[in-house]
């Protein structure tokens, strides 16, 4: 069994901590969640001509969005609408699809009255999966 000096355990306990396997666990974080992070880009090659087609082939439902301006203003796919005209697009999304699925995105200094209103109007139409968008902060 070794003894250390005095001499010894001063130096040992200098307050030097050894970074370089802080470092290495660093790198191996970063790649562990670089590889099980999932990027998702659709393939898609320029050259190709597809045909075109008035039915979805992808068996994924695309999430409708609708936002909610503060000003009570409605926004679907980039275009101002008001309740008649939110009504009207959600008809004709649902004759499209039956199984549409709504992200309801209101700002939050918009009246809860807008949100709720164009929730209902999801479920007058026969839109069962009506979300509220909103950010979370931790």
């Amino acid at each position: 069994m070794k003894v250390e000096s005095d001499e010894e355990i001063e130096e040992s306990e200098s307050g030097v901590i050894d970074t370089s396997a802080l470092v290495d666990i660093m790198f191996l974080l970063i790649i562990f969640f670089l590889v099980a992070s999932s990027f998702h880009e659709e393939e898609t090659d320029i050259a190709v001509n597809l045909p075109e087609t008035d039915l979805s082939l992808s068996s994924a439902v695309q999430v409708l969005v609708i936002n909610v301006r503060d000003d009570g203003s409605y926004f679907v796919s980039e275009r101002r609408m008001d309740i008649d005209g939110l009504r009207e697009e959600l008809i004709r999304v649902v004759q499209q699809n039956p199984d549409q699925k709504v992200l309801v995105r209101g700002d939050r200094n918009a009246l809860h009255g807008r949100v709720a209103e164009a929730i209902a109007a999801c479920r007058r139409v026969g839109i069962n999966e009506a979300n509220i968008g909103y950010m979370t902060t931790l």
